[in-house]
């Protein structure tokens, strides 16, 4: 995914390997796409695919029965326009899905970088 959000050989995908930094994206996916049943998988290499396959399902349903749900989702994780259409064009639904677990990662480790600096 164009846009900085790419997963092939990004390094914050790895960062899920960590348990602090895992249990927050979760969080973070939980609130910013109205998820409260996300299931935080294994800490382990297949955290970002758990979490993408679970956010994948819930687009597909959003996508056929709620746009609405579907544009609030966006919007609140922060993707840009660009973002989405880059998405969309490499990967349909499966692309957004990753594109927003990295979004959430990213805040996630923006937010703990600016806490430690504090």
């Amino acid at each position: 995914m164009q846009g900085g959000l790419s997963t092939s050989g990004n390094e914050l995908v790895h960062r899920l390997g960590q348990e602090e930094v895992l249990r927050l994206t979760v969080e973070q996916l939980r609130k910013d796409l109205n998820l409260p049943a996300l299931l935080q998988p294994p800490t382990d290499d297949h955290a970002f695919g758990a979490l993408h396959e679970q956010v994948l399902e819930k687009l597909t349903r959003w996508s056929a029965s709620d746009p609405s749900a579907l544009s609030r989702a966006i919007n609140r994780a922060d993707l840009t326009e660009k973002q989405v259409d880059a998405a969309m064009n490499n990967g349909g639904l499966s692309g957004l899905a990753s594109g927003l677990v990295l979004r959430c990662l990213q805040k996630v480790l923006l937010r703990k970088r600016f806490s430690a600096s504090s």
